[in-house]
This record gives structure tokens, C-alpha cells and sequence, in this order.
């Protein structure tokens, strides 16, 4: 008996602790962040409504500066958000949609620039394209150690680049934070040792 408490313990434990964060969602409001409108339903991957950036060219546009956020960016090690484009419709012949890096300040750290291992974050136009989606992803646990947390701030800022005819348009959501996979699997290989136990 007192095994299944502890496993009910650990399991209950773990789902408290490793949940992910929403910061972002853009179901009515802007959350917090700068350069966006709610409310638009392209590329919604969750809840009801997606947030819009209208821009031309390269800008750093889309951005949230949160202290109250500290506690939950600190418990967390990675940072994801959904970017979408609309469907063509049958004006566009060519051009490309990216997010070209996202960057970290945070109080003691400083600025920290996040770029993708290859290509850029990166939608390309032609004739018939589709509405398209990506998640796109950020590990900041190294960045953590840095950062001096009391009180603290934390910003995360997007650099938005679009050109070559492409629309100016740039659907986000689903701004999450989440614990390192490495984490939730070890935590979820210790469960499964104590039921070995049993």
C-alpha cells in the first residue's frame, strides 16, 4: 500500500512540476506581448484563435518583457510557438516568410541570440501553396545559469523577416514553456523502476 501512495505521490508530483507553461495564446488579447493582434483564425493549433504580425522586410517585431514570468521561465528548460502562413490566395508567385532567430535578455544574462541549425525558420511562396504550420523550438537551459532571477526579468524577442512578394502577414500560437524531454524521461524511467519493485 505504501508503494502505490509513493507512486501516486511521484506521478501526481510530476505532472504538477513538469506541465507546460502557456505565455502566449492570443485568444483575446495580446498576453503581454508587443507587435501582435488576436483574435485571427489561421494556423490555430489550439484553443479557438491565433495572433497576427504584419510586416515587410526584416524587423524585431514580436516580443514579450514579463518579470512576473521569472518563476515559471526559471522551472522550465525550452521554449516553443506555432508559426503559420495563410493559404496562397492566387496572388503570390514567389517569396519566403521566416523567423530568422529569436533572442533571450533576461537580468545578469544579457542578450542571447537563438538561430536555427540551418535555414532559417522558413516558409517559401509559389503558386497553390497551402496554409502551413511550424513548431518551432528553443532550448534555453544552458542561458538559465546565468540569469540573476530576484527580482528579475526575462524577454524574449523575435526577429521577423519576410520578402520577395511574399504577404506581410505572420500567424503565431501556442507560446509554450516546457521541462527538458531528458527530464520527464528520467522521471517517468524512476516510476517505472519502483513498480519493477513491487
Amino acid at each position: 500500500m505504501r508503494r502505490i501512495l509513493l507512486l501516486l505521490f511521484i506521478s501526481s508530483f510530476t505532472c504538477l512540476t513538469y506541465a507546460e507553461v502557456v505565455i502566449g495564446n492570443w485568444e483575446y488579447s495580446n498576453d503581454g506581448w508587443t507587435g501582435i493582434t488576436p483574435g485571427q483564425t489561421v494556423g490555430v493549433t489550439r484553443d479557438n484563435y491565433s495572433g497576427v504580425v504584419v510586416q515587410s522586410g526584416f524587423e524585431f517585431t514580436l516580443s514579450l518583457q514579463n518579470v512576473g514570468l521569472m518563476d515559471e521561465f526559471m522551472a522550465n528548460d525550452t521554449f516553443s510557438i506555432d508559426f503559420s502562413v495563410a493559404a496562397n490566395d492566387g496572388t503570390v508567385t514567389a517569396g519566403y516568410s521566416q523567423i530568422s532567430e529569436i533572442s533571450l535578455n533576461a537580468s545578469g544574462a544579457g542578450w542571447q541570440s537563438f538561430v536555427p541549425p540551418a535555414d532559417p525558420w522558413n516558409f517559401y511562396w509559389q503558386e497553390g501553396s497551402v496554409e502551413r504550420t511550424m513548431t518551432v523550438t528553443i532550448d534555453y537551459s544552458a542561458y538559465k545559469s546565468q540569469i540573476t532571477p530576484d527580482p528579475g526579468y526575462i524577454e524574449i524577442i523575435f526577429s521577423l523577416n519576410t520578402g520577395g512578394g511574399a504577404p506581410p502577414e505572420m500567424y503565431f500560437d501556442n507560446a509554450v514553456l516546457t521541462p527538458e524531454p531528458m527530464t520527464i524521461a528520467l522521471l517517468g524511467l524512476g516510476g517505472l523502476l519502483l513498480r519493477r519493485r513491487k
